[in-house]
């Protein structure tokens, strides 16, 4: 658990749930959307809480009326930002607009036109590509994030070595069964996919505990299941919560703008989750804390279902690591990312 006196918080920001794709893995179509946080609520954001970074994601953030103002203002009060797209924002900003993000992760899933077209919606494959050239020749930092799932766990290397020859970075967030467990890979999926990558490029970072216990070495400042610890997530909607896989809160905008240290204290205590036996006593616990947990609380366990502990076959991953690029999204979420 982390110590929130003196912090500087790395702030998730659902801007809006407005998107031009409908990819049927996606978690964060609420009812009665469309949502959009409005901009002076942003900049009260902004002006009260001790920001160190801001992640714009969830819908396609282009689409947020307000956009252009919105990161004009942060920029301008001197905390990074990054943005989650699907390759539109990217194309649709000036450069001007551009250069002001810290970086950008480009939603990438397949390593082909025809599959990720296939799952996203057709011409994103292009805007993907179109949008990391631009950075590239902006001289922004860019990434590929992909969601690890049942249908593209097999197509890890080959998405690892795509970023490796375009010269981006390779970044991991874990389908998690927030509405639905279709996609969620098994254990042997998992470690396969983590492996393949591995062989293929170097760790920057790694938040997810699970891995990190793997590989014998966190990545991060945090322990554990990151969330909630320095960061924190805001819907659409305007709700707070510590993890962005969660969708229902108690919490508000509002509630963290007059005291960000109680809700920070709520959060922690919605993933401060009780431990299974096998992980009392464990070599891993200090850096495990039992493993992801928005993992745990959908799949109903008080264990990763990707323990190695459990299984008894600790798998073998050729971690090889470069140094920390200082990317938004480095301590943010339980994530990996890769670079060539």
């Amino acid at each position: 658990m982390c110590n929130h006196q003196n912090r500087k918080i790395t702030l998730g920001i659902g801007l809006t749930d407005r998107c031009n794709a409908d990819c049927p893995h996606c978690y964060s179509r609420p009812e009665n959307s469309p949502h959009d946080i409005p901009f002076e609520t942003i900049k009260a954001i902004v002006d009260k809480l001790p920001l160190k970074s801001v992640n714009f994601g969830t819908g396609e953030s282009i689409f947020h009326p307000q956009f252009l103002p919105i990161i004009e203002y942060v920029s301008s009060r001197g905390i990074d930002m990054a943005v989650t797209t699907n390759g539109t924002t990217a194309v649709e900003l000036s450069d001007e607009h551009l250069k002001l993000f810290h970086d950008l992760d480009f939603s990438l899933d397949f390593p082909t036109v025809p599959e990720h077209d296939g799952w996203r919606s057709p011409g994103m494959f292009k805007s993907v590509v179109d949008g990391l050239e631009r950075c590239a020749k902006l001289g922004v930092e860019a990434s590929i994030v992909a969601c690890l799932m049942k249908n593209n766990y097999h197509r890890m290397g080959a998405l690892t070595e795509f970023a490796v020859k375009m010269g981006v970075n390779l970044r991991i967030n874990v389908y998690k069964p927030v509405y639905r467990a279709v996609y969620k890979t098994s254990y042997q999926e998992f470690w396969s996919a983590v492996s393949a990558m591995a062989d293929k490029a170097y760790f920057i970072s790694c938040t997810e505990p699970i891995v990190c216990a793997a590989i014998g070495k966190n990545g991060s400042n945090s322990l554990g299941s990151p969330c909630g610890q320095h960061s924190l997530r805001i819907h659409p909607d305007g709700k707070v919560v510590s993890c962005i896989y969660f969708t229902r809160s108690d919490l508000t905008i509002m509630d963290l703008i007059e005291d960000s240290d109680a809700v920070f204290a709520s959060s922690q205590k919605a993933i401060d989750l009780p431990l299974n036996k096998i992980c009392q006593g464990c070599e891993h616990l200090t850096v495990c804390q039992g493993g992801c947990a928005s993992r745990r609380i959908y799949d109903r366990t008080d264990i990763d279902e990707y323990c190695f502990i459990r299984q008894n076959e600790k798998p073998k991953i050729a971690a090889k690591w470069k140094n920390s690029k200082g990317l938004v999204h480095e301590d943010y979420l339980c994530t990996m990312i890769f670079s060539g």
